[in-house]
């Protein structure tokens, strides 16, 4: 009876905070039919400086990378700080090939003499080399491509508000039609994750700034410091930016595509990452301001209902264990609020992502497979962290 309570409890709350982000939704939208949105352009552009910090990248897959950021159409200054985090094989000679030909941006090769084990430790290697009157440092993975306009859409909602300490725009996994891998990565991305991600913006508290594309307020960073000193540097270092009472912008318009894991295995390892970032970015939030961690609880909540009582799984084991009507209409209404925020989510971006009538059906079905596939690995990152577990970077 006391478990039966607790899961009521708690898959009661995420139902509650899945049916707040749809009547915000449903509220956003009527407002913005009532009055005409303000233009997001940019009397001056500021400085951006990009890091692309690489290890042993495939060079292919780097050199589009750099040809995507020499594409963009920022019409502001740019600096690109391209840091070798100890690279063993030949990428770093490609790079110094491409940076041979003439270019339209400045960049310029740093490189680290023996890899740290993280990349937070290479981004912080490179801070001493920005250039002294930098605005915002943008940080791009080397697997990752952005859109033309993703770096100025991405400005530009930094930008809208003097208290945004940092960005990032929609990362979409590359590859959907590869392997059904790829594909269940694709719609969890693009789907509820995206849907809510954009609530959080318009109150200023996106709990993830995803580190394959994100952008920081070069000031905010000289304050705060940089990431180094955790497993998941993009997590934590967002947490503890929002503990100083700063907050996050999301633009949904801000393309970047990225690789993601090609293997059960190296995404059960990503997973493990991310789910002991989360725990250890809510404790260096914790330490930092306790009363406004509090209110970032109920996303770190809704975070793990998901990650560790997957709804599928609840109906199943309340239909055959529980015989609970209460936890299984809450189960159910938890599912068709996701299902519905997945459809929104979806819809919105079907002209960008060039999706069709059965996007709409399949990210609603991926998603459901993918909360419990990797329910284990959710769980193995919980532990290690409670457990002090050494912490290693555990990427692909």
């Amino acid at each position: 009876m006391l478990s039966q309570f607790v899961l009521t409890l708690v898959v009661g709350f995420s139902t509650l905070v899945l049916l707040c982000c749809l009547l915000f939704l449903a509220g956003w939208a009527f407002y913005r039919m009532l009055r005409r949105p303000s233009s997001p352009i940019l009397a001056d552009y500021p400085f951006v400086s990009i890091l692309v910090p690489f290890y042993n990248e495939p060079e292919a897959s780097f050199r589009t990378t750099l040809e995507a950021i020499e594409c963009s159409d920022y019409p502001g200054r740019i600096e690109v700080l391209l840091v070798d985090d100890g690279s063993t094989n030949t990428t770093a000679a490609s790079v110094v090939e491409w940076l041979a030909q003439p270019r339209r941006k400045h960049y310029r090769l740093l490189s680290i003499e023996r890899n740290g084990g993280a990349k937070g430790l290479a981004l912080d290697a490179a801070l001493p080399w920005l250039a002294a009157d930098s605005d915002v440092v943008t940080v791009i993975d080397s697997d990752t491509v952005i859109a033309p306009c993703a770096l100025r859409r991405a400005v530009e909602a930094l930008y809208s508000s003097p208290r945004h300490a940092a960005a990032c725009g929609l990362i979409v996994p590359a590859g959907r039609h590869d392997s059904w891998l790829h594909r269940l990565q694709f719609y969890e991305h693009v789907g509820a994750l995206a849907a809510i991600r954009y609530v959080q913006s318009k109150i200023g508290v996106v709990n993830v700034v995803a580190g394959a594309f994100s952008l920081h307020r070069t000031s905010v960073i000289r304050e705060l410091g940089g990431w180094g000193e955790w497993l998941v540097e993009d997590i934590a270092w967002t947490w503890r930016a929002l503990a100083h009472g700063y907050s996050i912008a999301y633009a949904p318009d801000a393309v970047a595509y990225t690789i993601c894991p090609t293997t059960l295995t190296g995404l059960f390892r990503q997973r493990r990452r991310w789910a002991r970032g989360r725990l250890e970015s809510f404790r260096v939030a914790w330490r930092i301001s306790w009363p406004r961690t509090m209110k970032m609880l109920p996303w770190w909540l809704l975070w793990a209902q998901s990650a560790l009582v997957p709804t599928l799984l609840l109906l199943i084991a309340g239909a055959l264990l529980y015989r609970s009507h209460a936890l299984l209409g809450v189960a159910a209404l938890n599912w068709l609020l996701m299902a519905t925020l997945n459809f929104i989510a979806v819809l919105h971006a079907r002209i960008r992502l060039q999706l069709g009538p059965l996007d709409l059906v399949l990210v609603s079905i991926c998603n459901t497979v993918i909360d419990v596939l990797l329910l284990p690995a959710n769980v193995i990152g919980l532990i290690d962290e409670l457990r002090g577990q050494r912490k290693t970077w555990m990427t692909r």
